[in-house]
């Protein structure tokens, strides 16, 4: 039996391009916001490595880094025992 290139192809698992959440738990690293060297600019890191650049003043950068904090150390919602 002859395997063509049409079926090679079709055969191939499809591999699903997912991105990654900073809000994720099993994310390993701890993401931080910095200041960037440009006027009113931040930058979130992961890992020692800049992820993202955003808008925000020095003052932007406390309450940032507190609300992503707070985001990523929350409990898990409780489902009411019906």
């Amino acid at each position: 039996m002859f395997v063509t290139e049409a079926t090679h192809r079709q055969r191939r698992p499809a591999v699903r391009i997912v991105k990654p959440s900073l809000l994720d738990p099993c994310l390993r690293g701890d993401p931080w916001i910095d200041r960037c060297y440009l006027p009113n600019c931040l930058v979130v890191h992961l890992n020692n490595q800049p992820v993202a650049l955003l808008a925000g003043t020095p003052l932007d950068q406390s309450s940032l880094n507190q609300l992503m904090f707070r985001m990523r150390h929350r409990f898990p919602r409780q489902w009411a025992a019906a």
